[in-house]
């Protein structure tokens, strides 16, 4: 029988909360059992979250008493709800909502033979969204936006809820156009603060009254379609993502829901070609959206002048992200650099850039300050945005400014392109120089040049840039906050057991580690010459292993190189791609 001092320590909010953490759900289950002092410490904590995973969780609900008790007596505890399965809310009580649930997310509608959805359970689903008025925030996947008055309801059931300010729909079958009208509608009538509603499967208008209005939409000079009542704003909505195929619906959908928020402050563009839809849209944002700041694309074939005009249309933008492939040109990064946003920018990422010059890189990054992430770095080998070595300064010339990065994803390219007659040193002591003063950095992601055979012949000048200390690692002591290092896709890497407890020792945060399958090339220390050893994929040992010796062959010195991160730090996570 637990003491009553061991009951009392309970009444402590911090020492429950340290203990809760140590033990798993089933083990908070038992506790309640020991007696009536822990059933009331800890029956909050194990009925904060109900997560429905499996249907004999749901079988529990509906024909367990002791269950049904023990959530009416509970009630008020639970606040999250995530569920994988949409007719359990057939098991919950509509009469008894619970007056502290302040998230939902769940699967939305299900599949039966044949691929068609019952809807039943979806309207379930809704009316339990509606009679729970404590809600804050709802996410439901697989939504049934081919149903018409399903999603009438939903936009009704939005429009309609006190609480609700973030709203995330997912739609993986055919959408209706009237469906996601309905959903913007409701969501520009409710308090929303948030909302993301993505389709990527077709969106259906077969209606011809709806085929007319959408044509007439499109016009030049037409007036304007309404969305919302005239007049009304949605005051409240900051956050907007329509991910969806409305490249010729955009005028019934996006646009005009824009009109109503003046202040919106994060827009996801979605997908579309016309040159007048972009036109369009920068006329609104600089009409009637003055705050928004945070900008992400979607995947439309924008040209730089598109780019031009999207950056031009906004003033003080702290988030750019590029994230289709696009060129990137002078004018487009001038326009980034100007109103303000040079200044104001926190984050950027042009990672699928089709094109961008290694000038205008340095460019960004010498003349944007606040900079907290930057990502420059595609992960795949489809393009290749880098820094050529000739573009930074050596011994003088602007430095990089945004000394307060977090997240650096950067590439270094033009090693091979190097004059003969020119030392290649120099110009990996202005590498590690600029990265060595971004003492703020937690995660680095390290790219090199690209070859198209895949491996570096022993002679190319390429191995001056090898991440090993006698390239000049050391000078990288700085980043002491650093927690994950990438160099997936630096190709010419030579690090070894020595690098290894170099990083453990400097970098003593350093928690994540992602390298390439292949074994790097290496430094045979009784021959004294370099080689490239070409060997398949291989698993990670994390045995201690080798500690040291000669290196053999670029297998043995990768496996020795992990080895000792591991054998130095074992909480280390090491990826190793495939």
């Amino acid at each position: 029988m637990p003491s009553l001092a061991l009951c009392a320590i309970l009444d402590i909010p911090l020492i429950l909360d340290e203990i809760a953490s140590s033990l798993s759900q089933s083990d908070l289950a038992q506790c309640l059992l020991v007696n009536s002092a822990w059933n009331a410490a800890f029956a909050p904590l194990v009925w904060k979250e109900i997560f429905i995973a499996n249907q004999r969780i749901i079988t529990l609900f509906q024909t367990s008493s002791a269950v049904q008790q023990g959530l009416g007596r509970n009630a008020d505890h639970v606040r999250f709800i995530h569920s994988v399965f949409c007719y359990v809310f057939q098991s919950f009580p509509i009469d008894k909502p619970f007056r502290n649930l302040v998230r939902l997310d769940t699967l939305a509608s299900e599949l039966h033979n044949k691929g068609i959805v019952d809807h039943t359970n979806t309207q379930q689903l809704l009316r339990f969204v509606k009679v729970n008025t404590s809600l804050r925030e709802i996410v439901l996947s697989n939504f049934p936006l081919g149903s018409i008055p399903t999603s009438r309801t939903l936009g009704d059931v939005l429009a309609s809820h006190p609480s609700l300010v973030s709203v995330t729909i997912n739609c993986f079958r055919d959408a209706e156009l009237s469906s996601i009208q309905h959903v913007l509608r409701g969501a520009a009538l409710a308090n929303v603060e948030k909302l993301s509603l993505t389709c990527r499967s077709r969106i259906v208008w077969e209606d011809e009254e709806m085929q007319k209005v959408l044509l007439e939409a499109s016009q030049p000079d037409a007036e304007p379609y309404q969305l919302v009542p005239q007049g009304h704003a949605a005051s409240r909505l900051v956050d907007l993502t329509l991910d969806a195929n409305v490249e010729q619906s955009i005028y019934v959908t996006l646009f005009p829901l824009l009109r109503h928020c003046p202040n919106l402050e994060r827009l996801f563009v979605p997908s579309f070609d016309a040159e007048k839809s972009m036109m369009d849209l920068c006329s609104i944002l600089q009409d009637c959206c003055p705050k928004v700041q945070h900008l992400e694309g979607g995947d439309h074939s924008a040209n730089d002048d598109d780019q031009t005009m999207l950056l031009n249309a906004c003033q003080y933008l702290k988030t750019y992200n590029m994230s289709s492939a696009q060129p990137m040109g002078l004018r487009s990064v001038e326009a980034l650099l100007h109103h303000r946003h040079s200044v104001t920018l926190e984050k950027l990422s042009f990672r699928n850039c089709t094109a961008i010059q290694s000038r205008h890189i340095q460019l960004i990054l010498t003349s944007c300050p606040n900079l907290r992430s930057f990502d420059g770095l595609n992960c795949q080998d489809t393009h290749h945005p880098r820094i050529n070595i000739q573009d930074m300064p050596i011994h003088t010339g602007p430095a990089w400014v945004c000394k307060g990065l977090v997240e650096l994803h950067i590439g270094f390219t033009g090693f091979t392109t190097l004059p003969e007659n020119e030392a290649i040193q120099p110009y990996v002591d202005a590498i590690y120089r600029q990265l060595a003063v971004l003492t703020e950095l937690e995660s680095l992601y390290v790219g090199g040049e690209v070859s198209l055979i895949g491996v570096f012949p022993s002679y190319s000048r390429v191995w001056a840039f090898d991440f090993t200390l006698d390239s000049g690692l050391g000078q990288l002591a700085t980043l002491q906050r650093l927690r994950t290092l990438n160099i997936r896709k630096l190709k010419h890497h030579r690090i070894g057991s020595e690098e290894a407890q170099w990083m453990v020792h400097h970098w003593p945060k350093l928690k994540d580690f992602y390298g390439p399958p292949e074994a790097p090339g290496t430094r045979n220390s009784s021959r004294g010459n370099n080689h490239i050893a070409n060997t398949p994929s291989f698993g990670v040992d994390t045995g201690v292993g080798n500690q040291g010796g000669d290196r053999l062959s670029g297998r043995n010195e990768w496996r020795g190189y992990l080895q000792e991160l591991v054998r130095y730090n074992p909480s280390l996570t090491i990826t190793v791609a495939t």
